[in-house]
């Protein structure tokens, strides 16, 4: 007979991103991001897209894949998604980090579309391994990184082509780096994780579908009754709850950057009736659509304990 552990085993955050329409990356930067990082309820978390930062100024601890290290200006950072980490503020003092998110798959396919299998290898090298340096050592990346920001203060001719080009080369060199050191060591709870993934990048291909548990299960080769005590040991949510979660955080979305109607709203994040989705809408939010859509982009997320400011960088304060 099997005995489970009774170490409680630690709660972890899931801080799901949508890439704006038609970008390759979403950029979060300005002075919003100047902030004490590190003061949210569950600060250990992953995200569903490859995270790259770079601390402007300010110091502090991270942990990245069980490893803690100090961080201070000049410091970058290229986190896997799946990949747990926490950023601390030291002494709780204000500090800026910028980031880029992006879908490595998605960069590498298009720019490489006739050689999948060198896509799939330089892939498998971007997701088994995180990496951080400081400034001098990580000046290429920096030099790439700054650049793309730069695109994204201030849109100019050519901004796709610039912005694909800079970022197929960042990781390119990123998956050139993991050649010269071994794979580290896995926590447990990010193999946990694993075991979910390919549900959760399921919902967020198809979260504008009907999707059952049958289908998530599938997904990860797990019994329903199996992929529902995972969602709930490691998200603290069953699946459908976090499908609610992707579908309204995308309606904030679309009511923030559009002027759909609340029925095409509801049907593009897959509800069939504006009752259904107000319904869901209120429970997870506290307000209706309607009332959210009058409040405007003051929004301070309540799903999974996060806010997503911004799709692009803010030019001023007034911008937040």
């Amino acid at each position: 007979m099997e005995l489970r552990s009774s170490r409680k085993k630690p709660t972890v955050q899931l801080r799901y991103y949508e890439l704006p329409e038609r970008e390759p990356v979403l950029a979060l930067m300005g002075p919003e991001w100047v902030r004490v990082y590190g003061n949210e309820p569950e600060n250990l978390h992953f995200h569903n897209l490859m995270e790259i930062g770079v601390c402007r100024w300010g110091e502090g601890e991270m942990e990245i894949d069980g490893q803690s290290f100090s961080y201070k200006d000049g410091m970058i950072t290229i986190i896997p998604a799946n990949c747990l980490h926490s950023t601390v503020s030291r002494d709780g003092g204000l500090n800026q980090w910028e980031y880029l998110f992006t879908n490595p798959e998605q960069v590498l396919t298009h720019a490489f579309p006739e050689d999948p299998v060198f896509v799939e290898g330089v892939l498998h090298r971007l997701q088994q391994r995180s990496c951080w340096m400081p400034l001098p050592e990580g000046g290429p990346l920096r030099g790439l990184i700054d650049q793309l920001l730069d695109e994204y203060r201030s849109e100019r001719p050519y901004h796709h082509q610039v912005v694909e080009g800079m970022l197929t080369a960042l990781l390119l060199l990123v998956a050139r780096m993991s050649e010269q050191e071994p794979r580290q060591q896995e926590l447990p709870v990010a193999a946990e994780l694993r075991q979910i993934m390919p549900a959760l990048e399921y919902i967020g291909r198809n979260y504008m579908n009907p999707i059952t548990v049958q289908e998530l299960a599938a997904q990860c080769s797990l019994s329903e009754a199996h992929l529902r005590r995972k969602f709930k040991e490691y998200l603290n949510m069953s699946p459908g709850e976090y499908l609610t979660a992707v579908r309204i955080r995308q309606s904030c979305e679309l009511l923030n950057t559009t002027r759909c109607s609340m029925m095409e709203v509801a049907l593009r994040v897959g509800y069939q009736s504006v009752s259904s989705f107000d319904r869901n809408f209120q429970r997870l939010m506290g307000m209706t659509p309607y009332q959210y859509k009058k409040n405007g982009k003051n929004y301070q997320g309540k799903l999974l304990d996060y806010k997503i400011a911004a799709k692009k960088g803010w030019k001023t304060r007034e911008d937040v």
